[in-house]
This record gives C-alpha cells, sequence and structure tokens, in this order.
C-alpha cells in the first residue's frame, strides 16, 4: 500500500510539473496554464502529506506553523521591503491577503519539509541539518527567482535580485527548519526527493525556453 501511495504520487508530481512546464510554450495555453500555479501548489502538498502518512495532530500543527510562518515573512518582506528587498506579486499566485498571495503559505511548507526531508537523508545531527536543510532552500530559492520574475510569480524593483534577498531568506529558512526539528516530525525521504525533482524539472524546463542554460 505504501509504495502504491508512493509510486502514484510521484507520477503525478512529475506528470503536472513536466506537462505544465512544457505547454508554457504555448502562447495560447500559457494563460490558462498559469491560473493552475496555485492548484500544483496545493497538489504537491497534498500528496506529500498522502505519502508521508503522518496524521498526527502534532504534524498537523507543524504544517500550521510553517503555513503561518511563511505567510507572515512574506506579508513583511513584500510590504516592507527589509527582508528580502523591494518586490510585488504579480497576479499569476492568485488570491492575496496583504498584498501576499495565501498559496506562499503552503509554497513555505513544501520546500521546508521536502528541504528537511532530502537532508535527513544524509545526516541526522540537529545542526546540520538546519543548516544544510536552510542552505537548500536558499539554493532553491536562488533557480526559481529568473523563471519567477519571467511567469508573473513576482517581479524586482531592481535589474537583479538583490543579494540580501539570499540572506533574509537563509535567516527565515533557519527558523523554519528549527520549528521542525522541535516538532520531531518524520519525513518521508523519498517523497521528500521526489517533490524536489519534480518542481526542479519544471524549472530546468523553463531554463531551456528561456535560453538560460
Amino acid at each position: 500500500m505504501k509504495k502504491n501511495r508512493y509510486n502514484i504520487a510521484v507520477f503525478l508530481l512529475f506528470f503536472f510539473n513536466i506537462i505544465g512546464s512544457c505547454a508554457l510554450f504555448s502562447p495560447l495555453l500559457k494563460p490558462s496554464i498559469l491560473l493552475f500555479t496555485p492548484v500544483n501548489l496545493l497538489l504537491i502538498f497534498s500528496l506529500f502529506f498522502y505519502v508521508n502518512n503522518n496524521y498526527s495532530r502534532s504534524f498537523v500543527f507543524l504544517c500550521l506553523q510553517l503555513f503561518i510562518f511563511g505567510f507572515i515573512v512574506e506579508v513583511i518582506g513584500v510590504n516592507t521591503g527589509i527582508i528580502f528587498g523591494e518586490y510585488t506579486y504579480g497576479k499569476t499566485l492568485g488570491l492575496t491577503l496583504f498584498s501576499t498571495p495565501l498559496i506562499m503559505g503552503v509554497n513555505w511548507i513544501n520546500l521546508s519539509l521536502a528541504s528537511f526531508g532530502i537532508i535527513s537523508f544524509f545526516t541526522d545531527k540537529k545542526i546540520r541539518l538546519i543548516i544544510l536543510s536552510s542552505l537548500l532552500m536558499v539554493f532553491l530559492d536562488y533557480i526559481i527567482e529568473p523563471i519567477a520574475i519571467n511567469l508573473d510569480f513576482w517581479s524586482w524593483e531592481y535589474i537583479t535580485v538583490p543579494i540580501h534577498n539570499y540572506f533574509g531568506w537563509f535567516f527565515c529558512a533557519i527558523i523554519a527548519q528549527l520549528l521542525i526539528v522541535f516538532s520531531k516530525a518524520k519525513i518521508n525521504q523519498k517523497i521528500a526527493f521526489a517533490v524536489i525533482g519534480s518542481q526542479l524539472s519544471f524549472f530546468i524546463i523553463q531554463y531551456f525556453k528561456h535560453g538560460l542554460i
């Protein structure tokens, strides 16, 4: 049963990310595909939650904490420019509150838990887990940035992404990873690799499309 859950989830993760990214090559399909961006992020979370198979109150509470923390960070960031720099969100990410898409809270859950799951495959030392998971989150943001701008996820008030965006991400990622470590949550490492791998497949295809590789 567990193997079937994993296989189904991995297929859906890669199918929707790869097909969706390829569909963005079509000017006719692009507007419709972009509308499904929030749905895709919710799907990623749902599949991760399904395969991780942890329905305990503590894990649900952890997800809620990560959502609230990530959303508040983004609200402060976009309205003050203090944490990441001056930026604004586009319409691609859907419903907003305080100029911030609600789905960004879900994105913080996805990235935080999946990064932790991947690094926990290599080490169980708490300090290493926190630092390396946070660095992985910064790396993922670095990969996402050029495509996010092109797809109107968000835009910067600068010519290039400011360096202190990555310092801000690292600081906030450490807090998110501390929440996970202190919760003692058990993360399915295989689905964590699949979540990040499927998202990277989306962005790698976009890198080719936009001539960034």
